[in-house]
């Protein structure tokens, strides 16, 4: 299903669409980017993954052959943490969101509801106080340091022109964003 939206510029804007992976991947990564905690889980892993190439670059340093068991946890780590994490999230999620078929979501200057299938949700701009824009959606995110709820807004739901720019201009008027 592709996605067609109305819009009033200030107003309201509607939304039709379904969830897709990427939309999920798109959101997820935004979300990371905004929460304390996964910040702190990535300098973790770059800190394990530094110690391991130092491990490897000491003996190196010394004249002696590089320690391959440490190079290879230092790539299993950036391979699992980089690429491999996220799409498995990306996937998880998806599979969840994809249940609930098709999802419609109007969006005003008292909140967001968005409706599907499985039922319907109202957020007012206090439950979702940022966002930040993907390449195909925009991504509200609750307030508190985790980040522990997002709301994913396809672009591609909006079709009527300048609906987007409509769109951004809402969102503006009443959260910040990231």
């Amino acid at each position: 299903m592709e996605g067609r939206a109305e819009s009033t510029v200030g107003e309201r804007v509607e939304l039709e669409y379904q969830l897709t992976r990427e939309d999920m991947r798109q959101a997820l990564k935004a979300r990371a980017k905004a929460s304390g905690r996964a910040r702190r889980m990535r300098g973790f892993a770059l800190l394990g993954v530094a110690a391991f190439v130092g491990a490897s670059a000491a003996s190196l340093a010394q004249g002696e052959a590089p320690d391959t068991q440490s190079l290879i946890i230092a790539g299993m780590l950036v391979v699992s943490l980089w690429v491999l994490q996220p799409w498995l999230m990306a996937r998880q999620f998806h599979k969840i969101a994809s249940r609930n078929g098709s999802y419609r979501a109007t969006v005003d200057d008292a909140g967001v509801t968005v409706s599907n299938t499985g039922g319907s949700s109202r957020l007012n701009w206090t439950a979702a106080p940022h966002y930040a824009e993907t390449l195909n959606a925009f991504v509200l995110l609750s307030g508190d340091k985790n980040v522990s709820c997002l709301t994913v807004l396809p672009k591609r739901g909006v079709q009527e022109p300048g609906g987007v720019d409509a769109f951004r201009t809402l969102l503006d008027r009443h959260i910040r964003r990231l």
